[in-house]
């Protein structure tokens, strides 16, 4: 990754985009590491900068991941509640302070 892509641009690509995205930073993250444990890099500041790109690479595919479930979700449970049940009926809810009255079982 030559630029470093504002949080507008990320939101906006593609899933398939982002997790391509993900996994070469990922590996630029590991040869930058290494390269740092060998002291063949100097530019050690490098290392946060893409780490922090990953990071919003990460925090713009998991918002994308959870807008997609929370649409799922909503979408089965409105479908689910257009569906009628039988157990569905409405019962006369209690009024505050009363108990429900005891069922009588036969002694033995």
């Amino acid at each position: 990754m030559a630029t470093v892509l504002s949080m507008k641009e990320l939101r906006n690509m593609q899933v398939a985009d982002l997790n391509r995205d993900v996994a070469s930073q990922r590996g630029l993250i590991a040869k930058l590491s290494l390269g740092i444990k060998l002291q063949k890099e100097k530019d050690t500041a490098k290392l946060k900068r893409e780490r922090k790109t990953l990071a919003r690479m990460m925090t713009a595919l998991n918002e994308r991941n959870e807008t997609m479930k929370r649409n799922e979700t909503s979408k089965r449970i409105s479908s689910e509640s257009s569906l009628s049940s039988p157990f569905s009926s409405k019962e006369p809810a209690l009024k505050k302070g009363t108990k429900k009255p005891k069922i009588s079982t036969p002694e033995s």
